[in-house]
């Protein structure tokens, strides 16, 4: 192969030049930039697209109604009323027996005792029929008080301590217990003449007792001449006292002996 001098590859180009009007030196920086221009689109690293992410829009709440909210914000029923309000019948059922008249005599101490008794219907009943107390007519007191000094000592004292028996241990239907069936309040504030008058009237109005029987017990109550009661007194030392009354009474003491007589027969 014959080799070309460089003088004449130099004039070549030279008349080249001549011809076409190019800057000798171009062609080579134009290869030159895009060789460059290849190696750095090659090394260059594609940078990934990144897409935003959709915001998802959301609705502002609808605005509640004024009378919604008004609802909303009213004081509600306490919880505690459900079972008052569950217990309201019962408890009109059992005034209902006190709206009956009561009756008693027209004049005398069994009538002062019905008066006084007005204090004792809104339990036991107008007519001694019973609600939150105890029934007390058709004989039932009579049966758990058998003598009188008992039955002063419990309008006295009041209920004793809840389950305990009280009244007669022999009672027909069983011996009545303290507290089964509402709380007796005690009476002491009372003066004693009123709680001799209230005994002497239940016994005999709702106790079926003939008073003939309390002969003695309503002198005692005329008389004007009743201890003071007071919380704590026992039968015991109320028929001590009744005893010393009739000692000093002959007529009272006759009539109690009447009554004690009949009774043993």
């Amino acid at each position: 192969m014959v080799e070309i001098p460089d003088y004449l590859l130099e004039r070549s180009r030279e008349a080249r030049t001549r011809l076409t009007g190019a800057d000798p030196g171009g062609e080579a920086a134009s290869e030159s930039s895009s060789e460059t221009a290849v190696a750095t689109t090659e090394a260059a690293p594609v940078e990934p697209v990144v897409t935003e992410p959709e915001i998802e829009k959301v609705e502002p709440p609808k605005p509640i109604a004024p009378w919604v909210l008004a609802a909303q914000e009213r004081k509600k029923i306490p919880v505690w009323m459900a079972p008052v309000a569950l217990f309201i019948p019962i408890w009109a059922f059992m005034i209902w027996g006190t709206l009956e008249e009561p009756t008693y005599d027209d004049e005398g101490v069994i009538a002062a005792g019905g008066a006084v008794y007005a204090q004792c219907s809104a339990c036991h009943g107008a007519g001694g029929g019973g609600g939150v107390g105890y029934q007390l007519n058709e004989g039932e007191v009579v049966k758990t008080f058998p003598d009188v000094e008992s039955h002063i000592a419990w309008v006295v004292n009041g209920s004793s301590q809840a389950g305990t028996p009280y009244g007669d241990p022999d009672r027909e239907d069983g011996q009545r217990i303290s507290q089964n069936q509402g709380v007796m309040p005690n009476f002491a504030a009372l003066e004693p003449i009123e709680i001799l008058e209230v005994v002497l009237y239940e016994r005999v109005t709702h106790g079926l007792q003939d008073s003939a029987e309390l002969e003695a017990y309503i002198m005692w109550a005329e008389s004007g001449e009743l201890p003071e009661w007071e919380l704590g007194v026992s039968p015991q030392s109320i028929a001590a006292s009744f005893m010393e009354f009739i000692e000093i009474n002959p007529e009272a003491m006759e009539a109690y002996e009447e009554t004690l007589e009949e009774a043993s027969n």
